[in-house]
């Protein structure tokens, strides 16, 4: 039996250097301070999954702009012991409950399309089913964060949301995540009406 909770900054500190450093690419994990005082702002939710044992199974950050009604999943990883079981996909069902209240969940899922080679095309490919599996539809919202693209993919859970509503939603996450001249150098967002998100079966 897994039961989830709210982590403090020291449990989120022990996950960083613990599991986060090694679940994610170097480019894609943010500074430890830069969680911690987010955290303190009172807009990064982190949340963690635990076993009857006490044992940290799996993880998930989120942040939500203070007036946002979308939680964007900033980081999620089952921990490497507890892989291939489920676990993934029963953290995900859980997510709908400890964000009951809100519109939905964004996840920024990286695009097949842009892969760089057949290894990674076939693990983004991988990433989509699984989001998709459980839920999660793909948007024709795309971004591009520090050169690396994605594909947004939405999960309601009060609510079903546009997609032009899901961009203004990430565009307030993504200032409330970066700097405005990190955010004007490094952010790219847009819709693209030609291609609604992407399906890979």
């Amino acid at each position: 039996m897994l039961t989830y909770q709210v982590l403090s900054q020291e449990q989120v500190t022990k996950i960083y250097y613990e599991h986060m450093q090694q679940d994610f690419p170097p480019a894609e994990v943010k500074p430890l301070d830069v969680l911690h005082e987010l955290m303190q702002e009172g807009v990064y939710y982190p949340y963690g999954w635990f076993d009857e044992a006490g044992t940290l199974t799996a993880y998930a950050f989120f942040v939500k702009a203070q007036k946002g009604t979308v939680a964007l999943l900033d980081y999620f990883a089952v921990c490497s012991a507890f892989r291939s079981h489920g676990y993934g996909s029963r953290c995900l069902a859980e997510m709908q409950t400890l964000w009951r209240g809100a519109a939905g969940i964004l996840a920024e899922v990286e695009d097949p399309a842009k892969s760089s080679s057949d290894e990674e095309q076939i693990t983004r490919s991988r990433r989509v089913r699984f989001y998709q599996r459980n839920g999660l539809r793909a948007t024709n919202v795309y971004s591009v964060l520090f050169g690396v693209p994605y594909v947004l993919h939405y999960f309601p859970v009060d609510e079903e949301c546009a997609d032009d509503l899901l961009l203004q939603e990430l565009d307030a996450i993504y200032h409330v995540l970066f700097p405005q001249p990190i955010y004007e150098k490094n952010a790219q967002l847009w819709m693209n009406e030609e291609k609604a998100g992407c399906q890979y079966e």
